[in-house]
This record gives structure tokens, C-alpha cells and sequence, in this order.
């Protein structure tokens, strides 16, 4: 099938009302699309990338500069690392860097920089990624250890508070506070599946022995980012113990998106949701708080904090240095090969000394680099085609 075909046929079966927002979305610039569209970047690479490559880590699966971002821990720091881990999986070196590097350059293509530049961030992400490996020691950014305008960017989140946050997403109604569903964030639930969301979580917070909360106040449909949208994703506000108001996220978990291409054993997971949350926990140093997953009949959700803090890089902070931003894609390059080297040795992944050897080669490097400065054209043609699609209805249910 061609590029189209393969974009309706994978989000089939999705709610259709998020579903035209998220195709609605994904019309708004190449960036967007690309981000939205990772069951066509693992096609094509599973087709055309010939590198030999026999490592083996565990990978969030879909690396891509806004997979990065902040969050608070259980520690309570502030912390900046990769941060979504639904397609994670074991998976070869060179194919979690793929996207990387393809993403560098549509990003630099939509910030106006020349081709060398974005060469020099390409060369700046391996080179900080590759001796961060051969240290054999991985390392995290905390507020305090972070640099530049990362540094800058991660105080200003923690200005942010929870108070706010709640005001901002909530409106009080008569003396208690419910979600706001004039909000383009939230979209309101009919009473029977409010009903099941809750008996769902209620269920769970029984089981668990450190309850975070003592009721649900409300549950609503919740509209964020554009690969999941159209997916089962909630946004539940609690009130806990000593009766303070928190934001839940409740989200689907499915299969990853590489699961076709991979040929790689993987471990048995009992739910695609204890994959997405073990994954994390073995790639993080330090976890977002109240991460956990939820199973509840056939399916399986990933429940976690929705915190003030929470933000992907917003690359409008950026004062237009090269410098400045050689040092933020430094950064992520370290932190990636971070999680490779904290998750070594489990459950198959390569040994930190078969990572350090690996790092130390260069022939992998040169055909990561050639594939992905050649790979934005097709990005370019599938939006061409996606947007003529869309402006022609082929996508209207």
C-alpha cells in the first residue's frame, strides 16, 4: 500500500472525533507530520537501511528532538530526559538514532538553517552520544546540573505550580471544582463512561499500596499531541488524602509501532502498559511521580501525574546561536546514550562493554549519516500527498 493507504489503514478503529483533529493536526507543517507518522519512517527503514548493526538497547522507539522534555520525579527535582516510551522495545543502536537524526534535519529545515548547520548538529548529537557510551557511565540533567538555555527553560518551570494548573483547567462549580470542558483540552465524557474510567482507576488505587488520592472529582477526554490522538487518553481530577487537588493522564497502551520490523526476541510482557512503564523505569534514572500501569479488562493504560512542570522543549526559546543549540542537542545525545548504558545487560540488551566497542566504530556512524540526510525527501512527498489527501476528503469518515 502506498503512504496514504498506510496512514488511514493504521488509525482504524480510533475515535473518529480525535482522529479528524489529529489528521486536522498533522496538515500544520512537515515537523508535525513527521512526528505523527513513525509506522511510515519504520517501514521505509526496515526496506532501505542496510547498516549491520548487532547491538541491542533499550530504546524509547520513537526518538525525536520533542521526545525530550521535563518533568518532576519522585525526588521532587525537576528533571530533563527522553520521556515517551509507547513504542519503546529492544531494539538495534542505528535504529533508535534513525529517527533522531531525521528529526535534526526536518527541524532545522523548518528553522531556516543551512544544510551545513544542520550537519554540525547532526555531528554534535553522535559525537556527545558515541563518547558518552565509550565512558561506559551514564549521567542525568537535573535544574541544577543543566546549561545554557535548557538551564534557563527548566526555571522557568519550576515558577510554575500546581495551584495554578489546576486553576487553569478547572472551574468551580458550586463548592467543588470540575474540569473545564470549554477548554480545547478537555472534552467531555457521557455518564456511563465516566462511570467505567472511574470504577477503572478506583479498582486499581485499592490494590495499591501507597493510595495517592482518596476520590475522583471528574473525568474527561483529554486532547493532547498528535501521534496518539484518537486513542483512549483521560484526564482525571483527584483530590487526595489531605484533600489537595492533583491532574491525572490515563492513557492506551498499544503495541509499539516497530513490532512488524523488529526481528529481535523480546521479553513477555503481560500488557503493553507494563512494557511502556518497565522500559521506562530501566532507560530513567529518576521516575515522573505516580507512574504506573493499569490493567482493566482487555486493555491497558499507563497512569501518571499531570504536572506543571511536565513540557517538551520549546524550540521558539531558542535565541537563534547555533551555539546555544549545538548545546541542547549535545545534551540529548548524552542523555540517550545514557538510558542505553543504565538499561545494559537486561533481559538481552548488550553488555556497557559491547556498548563501548560499538561506539568506538565509525562505519555505522557514516551509513546513519547518509540515510538519514537522504530520508527527508520521502518525509517531504508522503506530507505532499497526506495534505492533497486530506484537502480531497479522503480521510473523512
Amino acid at each position: 500500500m502506498n503512504a496514504i493507504e498506510h496512514i488511514k489503514h493504521y488509525n482504524a478503529g480510533r475515535n473518529a472525533l480525535l482522529l479528524a483533529h489529529k489528521y486536522e493536526r498533522m496538515t500544520e507543517g512537515l515537523y508535525r507530520f513527521f512526528r505523527a507518522t513513525s509506522h511510515l519512517f519504520y517501514a521505509d527503514l526496515a526496506q532501505h537501511f542496510t547498516a549491520s548493526d548487532t547491538s541491542r538497547v533499550w530504546g524509547c522507539g520513537d526518538l525525536h528532538l520533542q521526545n525530550f522534555g521535563t518533568y518532576k520525579a519522585e525526588n521532587r527535582l525537576v528533571y530533563f530526559d527522553m520521556n515517551d516510551f509507547d513504542e519503546a522495545m529492544l531494539l538495534p543502536i542505528t535504529w533508535e538514532l534513525s529517527r533522531m537524526l531525521v528529526s535534526i534535519h526536518l527541524a532545522t529545515e523548518e528553522l531556516d538553517l543551512e544544510e551545513n548547520e544542520s550537519a554540525t548538529l547532526i555531528r554534535a548529537f553522535l559525537d556527545s552520544y558515541t563518547k558518552t557510551l565509550a565512558t561506559g557511565k551514564p549521567i542525568d540533567i537535573e535544574r541544577r546540573t543543566a546549561t545554557g538555555m535548557l538551564q534557563v527553560f527548566m526555571e522557568k518551570l519550576e515558577k510554575r505550580r500546581r495551584k495554578d494548573l489546576i486553576k487553569e483547567r478547572t472551574v468551580k462549580v458550586d463548592s467543588d471544582r470540575k474540569l473545564n470542558v470549554d477548554n480545547e483540552k478537555v472534552i467531555g465524557l457521557s455518564p456511563e463512561r465516566k462511570a467505567a474510567v472511574e470504577t477503572m482507576v478506583m479498582d486499581w488505587q485499592q490494590q495499591h499500596p501507597n493510595p495517592f488520592f482518596k476520590r475522583i472529582c471528574d473525568v474527561g477526554l483529554r486532547v493532547t499531541g498528535t501521534a496518539s490522538l484518537g486513542l483512549e487518553r483521560y484526564v482525571l481530577l483527584v483530590e487526595s488524602p489531605n484533600e489537595k487537588l492533583y491532574l491525572l493522564d490515563l492513557k492506551e497502551a498499544r503495541h509499539s509501532v516497530l513490532k512488524p520490523y523488529i526481528q529481535l526476541d523480546q521479553p513477555f510482557w503481560p500488557t503493553e502498559a507494563q512494557r511502556i512503564v518497565e522500559i521506562q523505569r530501566r532507560v530513567n534514572n529518576v521516575l515522573p511521580t505516580l507512574f504506573n500501569s493499569i490493567t482493566y479488562g482487555p486493555k491497558s493504560y499507563v497512569l501518571k501525574e499531570l504536572q506543571p512542570e511536565q513540557d517538551k522543549f520549546d524550540f521558539n526559546e531558542w535565541d537563534g546561536e547555533l551555539e546555544t543549540l549545538e548545546t541542547l542537542i549535545r545534551t540529548m545525545g548524552t542523555l540517550t546514550a545514557s538510558g542505553h548504558l543504565r538499561s545494559a545487560g537486561r533481559q538481552g540488551s548488550s553488555i556497557a562493554d559491547e556498548l563501548i566497542a560499538f561506539a568506538q566504530e565509525s562505519k555505522w556512524q557514516q551509513e546513519l549519516i547518509f540515510y538519514c540526510q537522504a530520508y527527508p525527501t520521502k518525509v517531504h512527498q508522503d506530507y505532499f500527498d497526506f495534505c492533497e489527501a486530506y484537502e480531497e476528503g479522503f480521510f473523512e469518515e
